[in-house]
């Protein structure tokens, strides 16, 4: 038999089989994003610092508190010892990494060990980075000088005595330098002698009138021999030490210096001490809980110097440092170009240093025994701290795993409006364009003692999950020794979670929202149409969300520093990061006075392939920075920057537009908003997109405390619209929904402060409405099921159908459980055993103090009647609204379970579970500490016991109160609870 082979049919089904592939991978990746989605993995669940004050721990109480974090749906925590203020509370424990020590982290290793947990440990007693286990050479260093005067025209012999080094750091304590039995410190080394003439009025000094005069200097007998030329001479000696500065709350055996974060043999010494003092009591450290080594903020003061500089500044700026050592201690005048242009780089040398032999350093390390490294890099950095670094790069070249931070009702702002303690995007950014992954958060930091719940703490997290957090770590969680009452001890700072928090047994839901977001957040990739470069500056900083730079309603961006930007890739007029496959539309460029060349030739190679870039043009070129073999660029900026003309726009034109706007780019390349909707432009709602195996994922959030409902439009086609509840993990398709050419648009309900995503899945067109219109501007309040919707609003709609329009009526039935409550209060903290509440109120409304001043958890229960026939609706369902209450609730219905409620709408489905006749319900209700210490503070009790005495309050954050000042924070179940019953517009058939 011969067989004839045809092309066409060969090419046929190679496209079938290649299209059923692709389908089989996109379902494959649907179940699994749905699956872990319902039901997260254990790495997305939050992470806490578990500080152990003074680094006393009761060994039996930790592991009662590892066990809760596992319960309570905590995936692991940071060990983070650190000294107290308290002297009264706060027990005292031993050396940090001492014998003892390490035997409390072995128990509380091989504990989370056995319950999956992971953990991470602080590479100090409090931070920065450091500990008494340092020696001299291995401490942080700085430069200090000494001067002399000398008239030249003859040879003399002048003493230069050691520099005096200050008894206090800048923070005012003593400076922690060992010295030798000369009272000289036991570690130093020399820089340089200089010899500055002075010069006559105004004249500027020149590294050719300066002398190194090193040659002529004996350090050991302190003495210059050196004919001086005629002239008046200033004489300085440069000498490198150490620079004292002692961790900044060490626990009371374990004060050190903290380590020389620029020399990588000091990172090296630092890093190796403490893992093999780990690994002596851990064994291989790849076998245990143990993942991770965590650095805290660097928050180093004063001049900063190491052994290296010298060396890697030559290399980094092609010309020597020492002559011009002068201006960091303002000992001569230089011209302004230089002085600027020597700061800039004695800056950018420092960066180096810290990233290459500090983060880099400690990763290589780390890596080397099973473990990675992770940190705040180098921050947070400005507009804080003045840390000398540029952030992007040692976030995501330094690390593995970077982490920022964010804070609960304590904004700090800079004179731009900037909010300092709001470091997020910058992370982000980090971890994207680098291809790391994970984007950590030290979450919920707050002064606000035990005010705040669950409800109060998501609006500020949802925030960051929208400026790419995927990973919680919540700030955080103290240690409590068997006898510290309650609330007990905590670090000053904080949001406290641990297991003495009134709301802890019913935190667990919480932290599966938290996890579900984290989730999606991890597994897919930010997407976004604006890449902004941030310069060329160190130190720098990107600010928050739509802080340095915003490229409009409805799109995002990702910050990119220089090291990226010169490996980006254009392709069909999209600008392409090589190291995670990620694409954009346009460059906004941040201004600046000079651009370093190999920036502007990069910028140029990209316009000349059609990529789209915007910014203001410079005002010119860093000579210093241009390199042999690079072009003469004497009139690129005139060329390349040219004003911004719609009409005249070309994406094919070698351009970089001036005075131009986002909006005029984008809607010059009729890019329309990846979200879109009708008040966008207040940013009513705020939101974040990921991409993965052909599924979209839209974080869509409530930034408001009212009911919102809009229509959505999302630039998507060919795509399946689902709604995805990440409080719930319920997955409900979009019954309404409308498909244009590049868009769909969707109406989306969410309640004071909700998030939900919406998802586009791969798939057929599905069984839908085209639109629901009502009287109003916006859409009804909807909510989305398995096989239709619900409409929460009384009305008249118009649904539109593809075959004609079909109208219904929006009902709901109403009925409150009216009536008095019995409340039953635990015993022991004041409050009566039973109350009768007539009607649901605050417990601060009451006049009986016990219940005014109550923190805990209350039980209210009462019976009702629910009718035979309630309805003759077969479809019918029946919600059990609470209305509103403060702040976590747990319920029941004929003594079956309902679940947790911790943020609005608090309501369950009881549809099935209300039987004809009495049901009785009962609800328990947490609420926070706040109360009852304020209670105790005004009455004299003794209820709660804590050593913190004040707090800062909501509304006057920048001001700490005293707990009998602090208000009465609403508590309890108020109402009103009702039942409501909807009928379920189906789809259609």
């Amino acid at each position: 038999m011969k067989i004839y082979h045809c092309p066409f049919l060969i090419l046929v089904g190679f496209c079938c089989f290649s299209l059923q592939s692709t389908y089989g991978q996109e379902e494959n990746a649907y179940r699994q994003f749905n699956e872990g989605f319902q039901s997260p993995p254990s790495y997305a669940y939050p992470n806490v610092y578990h500080w152990w004050l003074g680094g006393h721990v009761d060994r039996l109480r930790l592991k009662e508190e590892i066990h809760a974090f596992k319960e309570a749906g905590v995936s692991g925590f940071t060990i983070f010892e650190i000294g107290s203020r308290d002297t009264v509370l706060v027990g005292t424990g031993p050396e940090f990494l001492g014998d003892e020590s390490l035997k409390t982290i072995q128990l509380a290793v091989e504990e989370a060990g056995k319950l999956g947990l992971e953990v991470g440990l602080n590479t100090a007693s409090s931070w920065n980075a450091g500990g008494n286990w340092l020696t001299p050479e291995h401490a942080a260093k700085s430069i200090y000088q000494s001067k002399a005067t000398l008239t030249g025209g003859k040879n003399q012999k002048v003493t230069i005595p050691f520099p005096e080094i200050p008894e206090t750091d800048p923070r005012g304590r003593k400076r922690m330098i060992e010295f030798d039995k000369d009272e000289r410190p036991v570690y130093s080394e020399e820089i340089v002698v200089l010899a500055l003439p002075e010069l006559p009025g105004k004249s500027r000094a020149d590294t050719s009138q300066i002398r190194d005069i090193s040659e002529f200097f004996d350090p050991e007998t302190e003495m210059l021999d050196w004919e001086a030329p005629e002239g008046e001479w200033k004489i300085i000696r440069y000498v490198c030490s150490n620079s004292g500065e002692n961790l900044i709350l060490p626990s009371k055996y374990s004060a050190g210096p903290i380590v020389d974060h620029y020399d990588a043999e000091a990172t090296a010494f630092h890093f190796n001490y403490i893992i093999d003092r780990l690994q002596s009591v851990l064994g291989d450290l790849r076998q245990t809980a143990l993942k991770s080594l965590y650095m805290a903020s660097y928050e180093a003061r004063g001049f900063t110097w190491t052994p290296t500089l010298p060396e890697k500044f030559k290399s980094i700026n092609g010309y020597e440092v020492k002559k011009l050592l002068p201006i960091l201690f303002e000992e001569a005048e230089f011209s302004a170009e230089t002085t600027a242009n020597f700061r800039a780089d004695f800056q950018r040398t420092l960066s180096e240093l810290m990233i290459h032999n500090f983060y880099m350093k400690s990763k290589e390390v780390c890596h080397a025994h099973g473990l990675k490294n992770n940190s705040e890099a180098g921050g947070p950095g400005l507009p804080l701290h003045n840390v000398p670094v540029e952030p992007l790069k040692a976030l995501g070249k330094g690390l593995d795993i970077p982490r920022g931070e964010f804070w609960i009702n304590h904004g700090r702002y800079n004179e731009d409006g900037m909010d300092i303690l709001r470091v997020v995007k910058e992370v982000s950014s980090a971890a994207h364009i680098y291809g790391l992954g994970i984007v950590e958060m030290e979450a919920f930091t707050s002064f606000q003692h035990w005010q705040e719940g669950p409800f109060e703490m998501k609006p500020i997290g949802d925030r960051a999950f929208a400026e790419g957090m995927n990973k919680v770590v919540v700030h955080g969680s103290t240690h409590n020794p068997e006898g510290t009452g309650f609330p007990g001890i905590v670090y000053h700072a904080g949001t406290h979670y641990n297991d003495k928090r009134v709301w802890w047994p019913k935190i667990r839901p919480f932290n599966e929202y938290l996890a579900r977001v984290s989730y999606i957040l991890q597994e897919a990739d930010f997407q976004a149409d604006f890449l902004y470069y941030y310069g060329d500056t160190i130190p720098n900083y990107g600010g928050h969300k739509r802080g340095r730079f915003s490229p409009g309603a409805g799109y995002d961006y990702d910050l990119v520093n220089t090291e990226i930007l010169l490996g980006l890739e254009v392709q069909d007029g999209e600008i392409v990061n090589p190291r995670n496959g990620a694409k954009f539309r346009a460059l906004a460029l941040a201004e600046e006075y000079e651009i370093h060349p190999e920036v502007l030739l990069k910028l140029k190679e990209m316009a000349e392939k059609g990529a789209v870039i915007m910014g203001p043009k410079p005002n010119g070129i860093a000579q210093r920075k241009v390199k042999p073999g690079m072009p003469d660029m004497e009139g690129w900026l005139d060329d390349l920057w040219q004003q911004f003309n719609a009409q005249d726009f070309n994406t094919g034109e070698a351009a970089i537009y001036r005075d131009a706007s986002p909006a005029e780019i984008l809607d010059a390349l009729e890019l329309a908003p990846d979200l879109d909707y009708e008040d966008k432009a207040v940013y009513t709602l705020d939101y974040t997109h990921y991409q993965k195996e052909g599924m979209d994922f839209y974080f869509v959030v409530n930034t408001t405390g009212e009911w919102v409902s809009r229509n959505l439009t999302f630039r998507q086609q060919g795509k399946v619209p689902e709604v995805w509840d990440p409080v719930t993990g319920k997955i409900s398709l979009a019954s309404i929904y409308e498909q244009k050419e590049k868009q769909l648009t969707l109406p989306l309900t969410l309640a004071p402060y909700e998030s939900k995503f919406v998802t586009f899945r791969p798939g057929r067109e599905t069984e839908h409405y085209a639109q629901i219109i009502g009287a109003g501007l916006h859409p009804p309040k909807i909510n989305f099921l398995e096989d239709g919707f619900e409409i929460w609003e009384e009305g008249i709609f118009v649904l539109q159908e593809g075959v004609g329009d079909r109208e219904i009526h929006g009902h709901i039935h109403e009925k409150e459980i009216a009536g008095a409550w019995e409340v039953f209060f635990p015993e022991g903290w004041g409050a009566p055993k039973k109350a009768i509440f007539p009607k649901l109120i605050s417990w601060t409304a009451s006049n009986e103090e016990g219940i005014k001043y109550f923190s805990g958890i209350a039980r209210y229960e009462k019976q009702f009647v629910h009718a035979l026939h309630p309805t003759d609706h077969a479809d019918a369902k029946t919600y059990l609204d609470l209305g509103d209450l403060s702040h976590v609730a747990e319920v029941w219905l004929n003594d079956k379970p309902l679940g947790i409620t911790w943020s609005k709408p608090y309501r369950f489905d009881v549809t099935d579970l209300l039987r004809p006749g009495v049901n009785s319900l009962r609800i328990e209700v947490a609420n926070t500490w706040s109360n009852r210490i304020t209670g105790d503070a005004l009455t004299g009790e003794t209820y709660t016991q804590t050593h913190i005495e004040e707090t800062n309050i909501k509304g006057v954050g920048h001001i700490r109160v005293p707990w009998e000042e602090a208000p009465l924070i609403p508590s309890g179940l108020f109402g009103p609870v009702a039942l409501r019953t909807v009928v379920p517009v189906k789809l259609p058939q």
